[in-house]
C-alpha cells in the first residue's frame, strides 16, 4: 500500500510542474502548452487460485504539447511574423559551429540587426526556404543607379520585399517553414526553441502554402495556446491530489509505528 500511495505523491508534483509552467507562459509569444500522461503500473499477484495483476500507483508516461493554433495579436510592425497553419521558424545562431543544429519556434518576433539580417530576439538569424539567412540591404544597384532601403514588405506566401528608393522592389528571400512528424516531440531547448530529436523526426523545411505549410501574416504575433481557467482548474486538481496523497502517507505511517509499538 505505501508505495502506492508514494507513486501518487511523486506523479502530483510533475503534474504542477507542468501546469505551472503554462501558467507561468501564459503570456509569451508562440507558447503552446503542454499536458503530463501517466500510466497505470501494475504487478503480476503471485497466485496459484486467482492469478492476475495487482495495481501498485502510477508514473509518469510522456509530457506531450498541444499544437493548436493561438490567437494573433496585431502589432503593425512588418518583422512581427506570425504564422497561421502549420510550420515553425528556423532559427541558427550567427556563430555556430558547423554542423550545429537549428532551432525551432512560433515566436515571430524579429528585427534587422546592424548587418541588415532579420534576426529573433535573442539574436538568432532566420533562415529562408533554402534555410540560408536572409539579410535585407541598405541600397542597391539596379540599372546603373543607386537606391537606398526605404521600407519592408513581408507577403503571405513569406517573401522579404525590400522597397528601394520609390518604386523599385527586390525580393532578398523567402521566409522557411519547417514541419515533423511529430511536432509534439519537439525536445524544448530554452527561450521558447525547441530542437529535433529522433521522435520528432527531421525537419522538412519549404516556404508558406506549400504541401500545406501555413500562411505568413506580417504586422502580428501568435499568442499562447493556454487557457487560463482550464489550467488554474488542473492545478488545483493536482493540488489536491497531492494534498491526499501526503495525508495517506501520514496515516499509513502513524498505522505503522503503533503496530511496531
Amino acid at each position: 500500500m505505501f508505495s502506492v500511495i508514494r507513486s501518487g505523491s511523486r506523479a502530483s508534483p510533475k503534474q504542477l510542474d507542468v501546469l505551472s509552467n503554462n501558467i507561468a507562459n501564459a503570456k509569451t509569444t508562440g507558447y503552446k502548452r503542454s499536458d503530463a500522461s501517466f500510466q497505470d503500473i501494475y504487478a503480476e499477484k503471485a497466485s496459484f487460485l486467482a492469478p492476475g495483476r495487482i495495481g501498485h500507483g502510477a508514473s509518469l508516461d510522456t509530457i506531450r504539447q498541444f499544437r493548436s493554433q493561438g490567437p494573433l495579436k496585431q502589432t503593425n510592425q512588418t518583422l512581427d511574423l506570425a504564422i497561421e497553419g502549420q510550420g515553425m521558424f528556423v532559427l541558427k545562431r550567427p556563430d555556430a559551429p558547423a554542423g550545429d543544429t537549428n532551432s525551432f519556434t512560433r515566436d515571430g518576433s524579429f528585427s534587422l540587426d546592424n548587418d541588415g539580417f532579420i534576426t529573433s530576439s535573442d539574436g538568432q538569424l532566420l533562415l529562408s526556404d533554402t534555410q540560408q539567412p536572409i539579410q535585407v540591404p541598405r541600397s542597391a544597384i539596379i540599372q546603373g543607379r543607386t537606391f537606398f532601403l526605404n521600407d519592408i514588405n513581408i507577403d503571405e506566401f513569406g517573401r522579404v520585399i525590400a522597397q528601394m528608393g520609390d518604386n523599385q522592389e527586390q525580393v532578398v528571400g523567402r521566409v522557411g517553414l519547417a514541419k515533423f512528424s511529430d511536432a509534439t516531440r519537439l525536445t524544448p531547448n530554452g527561450n521558447n526553441l525547441f530542437k529535433a530529436n529522433q521522435a520528432s523526426g527531421e525537419a522538412a523545411v519549404n516556404g508558406p502554402f506549400e504541401e500545406g505549410y501555413g500562411k505568413i501574416i506580417s504586422g502580428a504575433i501568435e499568442l499562447s495556446n493556454v487557457d487560463m481557467t482550464a489550467e488554474l482548474s488542473g492545478l488545483i486538481q493536482a493540488q489536491q491530489a497531492f494534498s491526499g496523497s501526503s495525508r495517506l502517507i501520514q496515516t499509513e505511517t502513524d498505522m505503522t509505528r503503533r503496530l511496531i509499538d
